[in-house]
């Protein structure tokens, strides 16, 4: 918001663009997305495809849901609104462990790769990923303590450079790819129901966080118009990402090779060492992995978590210190340094299978808690003044509740869901006896930064002008690129044919 005594609106749609493919494109698409290539080969494009229209109603409707309450907290606010305070928390516990849980295993995928990258160098030595992903964290911490203005530039330049980074790599391994691996659409899908079920899941992770920018709604500019715009143009960003690079992984990746990209900490770089690549093409795979895909991936998950904590703090339903905004940077200062702690917690594990498995049912739990919200919101306030609609929302939501509900039981994982489980019952016992026996009140502070919130300007008509000319640019590259991801795929489809 614009008042001096909370959070500053500065993020525009390049921003929301780059914060949400950013907090997607990383340690699933590096790890344990990628490794279902492993499980899968070419027939990975299924399972994207599929990820891709789970993502794409439940985006939009996020979408209009930013615009219609553009607050801090994302679906704890909206929870809050349409059903009530206690779901509301339960859900922000799940998306804010999710969330640095993300970020943690983002540090050790970068660990890993960084490790890689060192011996493409030439050196003969390594750093244990504990070590370089917890200073990653600290850099992580630093940058978000310094505003949300500071970290957005950093994080439009970490994305512009993984893109950029991504292309030359691309050009350069068109010539390695052996199009015999392309062997069938649909040769490699599992014929186990709940394997293939644990595979959507696994490469769905690489499009979960879709709505980070929504979070962050408090601090985005003209979110009534911006964040509808973000949030349709992401999904295709993100599926082209995604799919381009599995179109590198299956073409370099010998066939008889593929199952040891299933352990792999690294599949794209072991499956250049299967295909024989060495020197160059490695450091430049390490560089647009770690300083692109992960960089930009951690920025906003440990900015997106601190905000939930924020706001809970705020509404009084969480310590008070978490709600202090550093009186320079305009950051949730305090939230964001116990982001940090929490986040080299995780790191400490040096499990990023456990951790997003956990994450994975976490963010599965809290979207669903989204849609019932949007769908609440219409029967509690169906007046309620809506910028942007979602063509057949409602019927979106429903479907999203009844796939993700499917998909979080047919792919559970019975080692990672005991930590849920755990956060689950913990989070029930605080609202029991924190919130409901005290009969705790949300604050007349909350109330009031919240409805300040709500009073978001509109843009001037030249504004409005140079904002459509934005989006327009930004649809011509969307598309785009969703077009060439998907081509890429027959291409290969059909020159092994």
């Amino acid at each position: 918001m614009d008042d001096k005594k909370g959070l500053v609106r500065e993020l525009g749609l390049p921003e929301c663009v780059t914060i949400t493919g950013g907090a997607v494109i990383g340690v699933g698409l590096f790890t344990v997305g990628s490794s279902q290539v492993g499980v899968m080969g070419s027939s990975v494009i299924i399972a994207s495809i599929i990820a891709f229209l789970l993502v794409l109603w439940p985006s939009a409707i996020y979408g209009e849901l930013g615009a219609t309450l553009p607050l801090a907290g994302g679906t704890y606010s909206y929870a809050k609104r349409a059903i009530n305070w206690p779901v509301a928390i339960f859900c922000s516990w799940h998306y804010t462990l999710a969330q640095i849980g993300i970020a943690g295993g983002e540090a050790l995928a970068f660990a890993n790769y960084f490790n890689y990258l060192i011996e493409a160098c030439g050196a003969n030595f390594s750093v244990d990923p504990r070590i370089s992903g917890s200073l990653l964290m600290v850099f992580f911490t630093f940058v978000n303590y310094r505003g949300i203005k500071f970290s957005g530039k950093l994080q439009n330049a970490f994305m512009f450079w993984f893109w950029a980074a991504s292309c030359v790599w691309f050009i350069m391994e068109l010539k390695n790819l052996d199009f015999g691996n392309y062997v069938s659409v649909f040769g490699g899908i599992p014929t186990e129901f709940t394997a293939f079920a644990k595979c959507i899941v696994m490469v769905w992770w690489c499009f979960a966080g879709f709505e980070t920018c929504a979070g962050m709604g408090a601090e985005v500019k003209y979110p009534q118009i911006t964040l509808p715009r973000a949030l349709t143009l992401s999904p295709f960003i993100v599926f082209a990402v995604n799919a381009l690079w599995q179109f590198f992984l299956v073409g370099l990746t010998p066939i008889a090779s593929l199952g040891i990209l299933t352990t792999s900490s690294a599949p794209y770089v072991e499956a250049m060492k299967q295909a024989g690549i060495v020197g160059f093409p490695i450091i430049l795979l390490c560089l647009a992995v770690t300083v692109g895909g992960d960089f930009s991936t951690m920025m906003p998950c440990t900015g997106g978590a601190a905000r939930y904590m924020y706001i809970m703090a705020l509404d009084g339903c969480f310590p008070k210190v978490f709600a202090k905004v550093h009186p320079k940077y305009r950051s949730p200062h305090v939230a964001v340094l116990t982001v940090g702690i929490v986040g080299i917690t995780f790191i400490l594990t040096n499990s990023i299978v456990i951790v997003s498995a956990m994450c994975a049912f976490s963010q599965m739990l809290c979207y669903t808690i989204g849609y019932i919200s949007y769908l609440m919101l219409y029967k509690k306030e169906p007046d309620l003044e809506r910028p942007y609609h979602v063509p057949a929302g409602k019927f979106g939501a429903v479907f999203s509740i009844v796939a993700y509900a499917l998909l979080s039981v047919l792919a559970i994982d019975w080692t990672a869901i005991w930590y849920n489980i755990g956060l689950s019952v913990l989070c029930i016992i605080y609202i029991i006896f924190g919130i409901i026996i005290p009969k705790k009140q949300t604050p007349q502070e909350a109330i009031d930064e919240e409805l300040l919130a709500m009073k978001t300007a509109k843009p001037s008509p030249e504004e409005q002008v140079a904002l459509d000319k934005q989006y327009k640019r930004w649809r011509i590259i969307s598309y785009s690129a969703f077009g060439i991801a998907c081509v890429m795929f027959i291409i290969g489809f059909v020159m092994q044919g």
